[in-house]
């Protein structure tokens, strides 16, 4: 077996965004089918407000489109091996705030039906460790600019 290699693994992470984008856009357009199919299975708390479950998805659609198109521009960058830069930073900076958006939204979202809380506390948290992680690219920007000056 060849070895795993960095190329590959950005490789990988790209095929990743486009098969998650694929998906995202099924449920953008077959939400009120998924919806109504998933109350008609389930005897749920979500029966009887399924208008405003397709409302929060809906409203989480933007925020996580917005997510996609950042995770595909930070790879793009990546893989021409720009990584500690504003773009990049930036790229980070705009996941991380949609992260909360969408956690926003499935907490109030749990107001009609409690399992929305849980995507509110599994965003929260991520857009978290993005913050982090755009906190250490930050740094390590500032240092290779220090180092690019230094003689």
């Amino acid at each position: 077996m060849m070895g795993w290699t960095p190329s590959r693994s950005i490789m990988l992470s790209r095929v990743c965004i486009v098969l998650c984008t694929l998906a995202y856009l099924a449920v953008v357009i077959g939400c009120p089918f998924a919806v109504e199919g998933y109350i008609a299975v389930s005897a749920s708390q979500a029966e009887g407000n399924e208008q405003w479950f397709i409302l929060s998805v809906y409203l989480c659609a933007a925020p996580v489109g917005m997510i996609l198109w950042k995770l595909h521009r930070l790879m793009r960058n990546i893989s021409r091996l720009d990584i500690f830069t504003g773009d990049n930073i930036s790229c980070l900076r705009w996941i991380s705030w949609m992260c909360f958006a969408v956690a926003a939204v499935a907490l109030v979202s749990a107001v009609y039906y409690i399992f929305w809380l849980v995507i509110a506390g599994c965003m929260a948290f991520m857009g978290l460790l993005i913050r982090v992680i755009k906190n250490v690219f930050e740094r390590a920007r500032e240092i290779k600019e220090e180092n690019d000056f230094t003689i």
